[in-house]
């Protein structure tokens, strides 16, 4: 198709108003429809540290056709989302704007570019691959229900001591969203809890439904179950609820999250990356 009728153009010049309609528009029908408001979008922004004047908006016939958004953190970078409003759909809307993106990202000087993507989703599996991202791990979300607890004498603390221990003692190269320093800029009323060497960083925990964002052990006391017992722990000090890990952690965690009784999800994702 003929793209001259495409025109990129900064996110920044919208409102935030506009942007959270065309993010919802351009995921009508999607795997996993997206309902953002300007709360949530603000969220998304200051959490996973989204660049609004290098992210942008695909305009069609001089009409908002797609959105890409486009988080930045050292010399690295993240698609973190991009949808195409159903009309502009297989009509190479979607190439033109990864294309550019990726120009403009060298342009800046960074080294890689990172993202997520549906594992079903097999239409912008290839989009990415045709312009040269790999797929780097597949990632996988985990639910429990009321799971049994245990008691134990559990510690909060500050989620910078968490984030901090997930920078340097993580998986190489976690996703964005689970990256230590992604979770440092988790605020109240997140937590962060320890139980002797093992750290877990959760979401609100008033509610029926908990999100669990991290869990790991400091390197000298793992293989002893204390992430284990963590979790245990935490189920106990906060029963009756429905426990979530969305579909970032690493599929070699599974074992992990099964045998304090999580079960995975159906929906997967890849993590992707390309090398600028």
């Amino acid at each position: 198709m003929d793209t001259s009728s495409f025109f990129l153009q900064p996110a920044s010049d919208f409102s935030l108003a506009d942007l959270a309609d065309l993010l919802t528009r351009s995921f009508k029908g999607y795997f996993v429809p997206i309902r953002m408001d300007v709360s949530a979008l603000l969220g998304m922004i200051r959490r996973d540290s989204v660049d609004l004047t290098c992210s942008r908006v695909l305009l069609a016939n001089g009409e908002p056709a797609a959105l890409a958004l486009i988080a930045r953190r050292g010399s690295a970078s993240r698609l973190a989302a991009m949808g195409v409003v159903p009309v502009w759909r297989g009509r190479s809307a979607g190439s033109h704007a990864v294309e550019r993106l990726l120009e403009e990202a060298r342009q800046r000087g960074e080294r890689a570019m990172y993202l997520e993507v549906i594992d079903r989703n097999e239409a912008a599996i290839r989009l990415y691959e045709k312009y040269g991202f790999h797929k780097m791990r597949r990632l996988f979300g985990f639910a429990t229900s009321a799971p049994a607890g245990q008691s134990a004498a559990l510690t909060e603390v500050e989620i910078p001591e968490a984030a901090d221990l997930v920078t340097h003692h993580g998986y190489a190269e976690l996703p964005w969203q689970l990256a230590g320093e992604t979770l440092s800029l988790f605020a109240t009323p997140s937590r962060a809890f320890r139980l002797g060497s093992a750290y877990a960083v959760t979401s609100a925990l008033s509610g029926g439904h908990a999100s669990l964002w991290s869990v790991l052990t400091e390197p000298s006391a793992r293989g002893q179950g204390q992430a284990r017992r963590l979790l245990r722990a935490l189920f106990a000090a906060y029963p009756n609820k429905t426990w979530h890990a969305s579909a970032l952690f690493p599929e070699e965690m599974g074992g992990f999250f099964e045998k304090v009784g999580f079960v995975k999800e159906d929906l997967g994702q890849f993590q992707m990356k390309l090398e600028l």
